[in-house]
């Protein structure tokens, strides 16, 4: 079941006084930040809608394997306007749809899993009784949405449609915690540093496999899959901090332990050469993705149940 993403981000963030996706989170942007996780929860393709300043946005975001689309009359329209762009471009190549606009950039990696493990047309966010992000559509009913014509936005198509939401109540705080002033940036940046510091606590799975030694873990997982967006092995080292020769060198122990290629290269021509994931890595990765899912949803309860004293 393939899923896609569309990143909002055509403001000029007015209320802000300084450009929001360039703004330094964590070790990053808050742009590429909230690609990253996306790109880490597994949606494919995603498409980053811009607008104001979108030249710019773009090449920010270059060599991440992401899709562009430009909202021309960004000053004259709407986020649903930029939305139903944004579905346009990729709906018809995806059987879901994450949407997120590009100023939410704390939402966890544990509330993109929970969302997508729910089968509905529409699931929703929510925290302490308010919607929020990631919402997941269907993409036929995101097609279906677009034909909305009041002036509630998303929302509005959502609850005014024949289509039933599925509320996700999550712990995450971020799903709703967008940042158009500078003391929300600055709240969210110090709240965001206490939970990334350990508070609150929270287990994290990551799951080695071993033939003989360790040949395959998360790391290289998410290396492929960058490979696969960019194209390149060194470019995929550099976005994970990594160098190209450990880089390398996991690819080639996994293969070897596996015995089946994880990549396809190719050399010459207009562009250079470029490599890509073998259709026996996809599968491979996709299982590896899933059991990683199922452990961590299981961690997580034997957590609550062990540690419900503090």
């Amino acid at each position: 079941m393939k899923t896609g993403a569309v990143i909002l981000a055509a403001g000029m963030s007015t209320r802000m006084g300084e450009y929001k996706p360039l703004l330094p989170f964590e070790n990053t942007t808050i742009a590429r930040h909230v690609a990253n996780s996306l790109i880490q929860a597994g949606a494919d393709p995603i498409v980053v809608v811009t607008g104001y300043r979108g030249e710019e946005l773009e090449e920010h975001l270059e060599g991440m394997g992401l899709t562009f689309v430009r909202n021309k009359e960004y000053d004259k329209t709407q986020m649903f306007d930029s939305l139903k762009l944004g579905i346009e471009a990729i709906a018809d190549s995806c059987e879901k749809l994450l949407i997120v606009p590009v100023d939410t950039p704390a939402i966890s990696q544990k509330t993109y899993r929970q969302v997508l493990m729910i089968d509905a047309d529409m699931v929703r966010t929510v925290y302490a009784g308010h919607p929020g992000h990631p919402i997941l559509l269907r993409s036929r009913v995101a097609k279906e949405l677009c034909a909305y014509t009041g002036d509630r936005g998303l929302r509005g198509a959502m609850e005014e449609s024949s289509y039933s939401i599925t509320n996700l109540i999550v712990d995450d705080k971020a799903v709703n915690w967008d940042v158009d002033t500078q003391k929300e940036y600055m709240e969210l940046i110090e709240w965001n540093s206490h939970r990334e510091s350990g508070y609150p606590i929270h287990p994290k799975v990551d799951v080695r496999l071993v033939r003989g030694t360790d040949f395959f873990c998360s790391v290289l997982a998410n290396l492929l899959q960058y490979i696969e967006r960019t194209g390149s092995i060194q470019e995929a080292c550099q976005e994970l901090e990594i160098s190209y020769s450990k880089g390398s060198k996991m690819i080639k122990d996994a293969e070897k332990a596996l015995g089946f290629k994880l990549l396809e290269r190719w050399s010459g021509g207009v562009s250079g050469g470029g490599s890509r994931m073998t259709e026996e890595a996809k599968g491979f990765i996709q299982c590896y993705k899933e059991m990683l899912t199922k452990l961590q949803n299981i961690t997580d309860q034997v957590f609550r149940e062990s540690f419900s004293k503090f």
